[in-house]
């Protein structure tokens, strides 16, 4: 899937349009350097200071430091558990003063193969967040790459990069969805014949549905009957003539289907009656 990307606010000098595709804006607050140094020591991110000297000759001895500091993190692989769900990864970075400029790219790879990555850019920014990621899950280990370049052009340094590497996650998709099942459809035996007295039987078959099936029959020879679970005819015959039989399986989710045929019982030695 194409990773789906937010910008977070930006100043009032510029409006955060993101120059990539499939892409939302998300207001969010400006962090203090306390919380941006909080998040550091809390996380396994990196810090970034852009920083320079300005005001000098205004009366402040050794003129005033102006930094802009960031940080950058991201979250674990993470999804999973089914064969179509979705498996991610979070990257983001966030600073205590607007910059110019700022490029964030999130990478998820499964083993040695990138399967997904994003990149958002976006002006005048104080941090972007990012997702990558694939709709469908395959088992196996992964890893997400996070990697960004913020740029403050009055400071010095302009810009700087940096990245972070998550440790490996694995990750499973749990059992298939079962294949798409055909209409139930009960087999006919054809029509049957057995002699008055003699034990009889037929395995009834179905197809399609969802298993288990659960049978019944009207019709049937005197003295014969059909096994609920298994579907099997059986018994010993003990009336003579003609039966018509009507065989119905149902499935366990309560569909139906039928099936017809007739069976003969006749008297030993009597090739018509």
């Amino acid at each position: 899937m194409a990773g789906a990307l937010v910008g977070m606010s930006s100043p009032a000098q510029a409006a955060a349009t993101p120059i990539v595709s499939q892409s939302t804006a998300m207001n969010f607050r400006l962090a203090t350097t306390e919380q941006v140094l909080a998040m550091a020591a809390e996380g396994n991110g990196k810090l970034v200071t852009l920083g320079s000297k300005a005001a000098e000759g205004k009366g402040v001895s050794g003129g005033v430091t102006i930094q802009v500091t960031c940080y950058l993190d991201m979250t674990l692989p993470h999804g999973g558990g089914s064969a179509d769900a979705d498996i991610l990864v979070d990257g983001w970075f966030t600073c205590d003063d607007y910059i110019h400029l700022g490029v964030l790219t999130v990478e998820l790879y499964r083993g040695a193969d990138r399967v997904a990555n994003t990149t958002a850019t976006y002006p005048y920014v104080y941090g972007i967040f990012a997702t990558a990621g694939v709709t469908t899950c395959t088992e196996g280990w992964y890893v997400g790459i996070v990697g960004a370049t913020v740029a403050r052009y009055d400071l010095t340094p302009p810009s700087d990069t940096l990245s972070i590497v998550s440790y490996p996650v694995y990750i499973g998709c749990g059992p298939p969805p079962p294949p798409p099942t055909g209409p139930l459809v009960v087999n006919n035996p054809g029509n049957r014949q057995s002699i008055e007295g003699s034990p009889a039987s037929v395995q009834m078959t179905a197809t399609g549905g969802t298993k288990p099936y659960t049978w019944s029959a009207t019709g049937l020879p005197t003295g014969l009957s059909i096994n609920s679970s298994t579907g099997l005819i059986s018994g010993t015959t003990s009336r003579i003539g003609g039966f018509a039989i009507t065989v119905t399986a149902t499935d366990a989710a309560g569909r139906t289907a039928s099936t017809q045929f007739t069976w003969a019982v006749k008297r030993d030695g009597c090739a018509h009656c």
